[in-house]
């Protein structure tokens, strides 16, 4: 056998017993092999030449992270590491080398190679694990229908987790520590975010080597809900924080509107002594309907649109506005009789805000109370009719009109309180006003 031949064989067989797809540094061929270490590189580049291997050159070189490189370039890092050095260090009986460069070279098969002589049967039907050992890109995204996450979010037996723009699901454990659920669906999936398609439309982005990493089971399931990548990109916050490890200073209108409420509670009970909304809201940990990431079908539609209401007209404190506004109306029921009507919470809002606050136009807060008025109404639909659960595209344009307009309507109230005399001592979250607020 030749040396070309045995590199060749060894890479392979490297990649192919390593637990995580993992490439052979370049230095440990010549080592394993007892070849002259820039012999070895020449034979290399005979390899990648004739389309047998490929190299990763980088900070993590034992991973194909997100491409393979043209033949050119591979040729010239691997001439330039002939002249790449080693540090030894012995620590008592054990002698550590490094290699003086801070982009190592890891050696891989071609996919080309491995479809000719790697025997995937291993894998069955598990699409993703498949597409691995065929030494995909390990840090490419697959793109999915948003409807993919539904199994998950609907079954209380996952632990189904997610925030402005990305998410986790696995699978819960009772108290003695045992997954409740069978073999095949204790899964972990890291990390899915959101993308779009060609036109617009919200999709499911996920790395490859975290779908690898799900049972064969839910890989076929996962599969079916596939999107072709090219129609797709990924949101930009979300590649920026998985990919490249950046802070997302970012907030979703979600978040955004829980912080204006919050603000507003802060604001109302340091200045009148009483909140106008009942309690804090809890942004880490809102409700899963609370989002952008679900399918526009009328039942996620209407469940949203239940929570918000609850979020914001149920939400307000009535004791508020005793002796600011009358909590009651007469309505005559005839000449000599009249009965006693309790307002409700979006009135008692709408002319409190009209008696306190001075507009130059006295429409403007019939303005201001138009989108939370909206979601009320849109809240009594399902309540007076049976509406019969569709997919509707539409719904998504509906639902980030009302969320855009309930959070513009909600700083504005807060944005008046600020203006009062006893706010000024009242400290709160310097980014409210930052143009920092995402729609999706």
């Amino acid at each position: 056998m030749t040396e070309v031949k045995k590199i060749e064989e060894l890479v392979c067989s490297f990649f192919c017993e390593s637990s995580d797809f993992n490439g052979i540094g370049l230095r440990s061929i010549s080592q394993k092999l007892g070849l002259d270490y820039e012999d070895s590189i020449d034979k290399v580049k005979e390899l990648v030449k004739a389309g047998g291997v490929d190299i990763q050159s980088s900070t993590n070189p034992h991973i194909i992270g997100f491409t393979h490189h043209p033949i050119e370039p591979q040729l010239e890092i691997l001439e330039h590491a002939k002249g790449i050095g080693v540090t030894k260090k012995t620590i008592g009986s054990i002698e550590f080398v490094s290699e003086n460069t801070e982009f190592p070279i890891c050696v891989y098969p071609t996919r080309k190679y491995l479809e000719k002589n790697r025997d995937l049967s291993e894998f069955g039907y598990a699409k993703y694990k498949t597409a691995l050992a065929l030494a995909e890109p390990q840090l490419s995204f697959r793109f999915f229908e948003t409807d993919v996450l539904e199994r998950y979010s609907s079954d209380p037996r996952f632990e189904f987790d997610f925030h402005d723009f990305s998410g986790s699901i696995s699978c819960k454990y009772d108290e003695s520590g045992n997954p409740i659920l069978r073999e095949e669906d204790q899964i972990f999936l890291k990390s899915f975010g959101l993308g779009f398609d060609s036109s617009s439309n919200r999709v499911i982005a996920v790395l490859l080597c975290d779908l690898g990493r799900l049972s064969s089971e839910h890989q076929v399931y996962w599969s079916t809900k596939e999107i072709p990548a090219a129609e797709c990109k990924v949101l930009a916050d979300y590649y920026d924080n998985i990919i490249r490890g950046g802070w997302i200073t970012a907030k979703s209108v979600f978040y955004a509107l829980i912080d204006e409420v919050n603000a507003i509670h802060k604001l109302t009970s340091s200045i009148f002594g009483v909140p106008l909304f009942r309690k804090n809201l809890d942004g880490e940990n809102r409700p899963k309907n609370f989002t952008f990431f679900f399918s526009p079908t009328t039942k996620n539609y209407y469940e949203f649109i239940n929570l918000l209401d609850k979020y914001l007209s149920e939400s307000i404190n009535k004791s508020f506005f005793d002796g600011k506004v009358d909590l009651e109306e007469r309505k005559s029921i005839d000449e000599n009789t009249f009965e006693r009507i309790h307002k409700g919470t979006l009135r008692l809002l709408e002319e409190w805000i009209s008696k306190v606050f001075s507009y130059a136009d006295e429409s403007i807060p019939k303005e201001i109370m138009k989108p939370l008025k909206r979601v009320r109404k849109e809240r009594q639909n399902p309540a007076h009719k049976v509406i019969d659960n569709r997919y509707d595209p539409s719904l998504v344009d509906l639902q980030k009109e009302i969320m855009e307009g309930c959070y513009l309507s909600i700083g504005s109230i807060r944005r008046n309180l600020q203006t009062h005399p006893r706010a000024k001592n009242v400290e709160l979250d310097g980014s409210l006003d930052q143009d920092n607020v995402k729609f999706f």
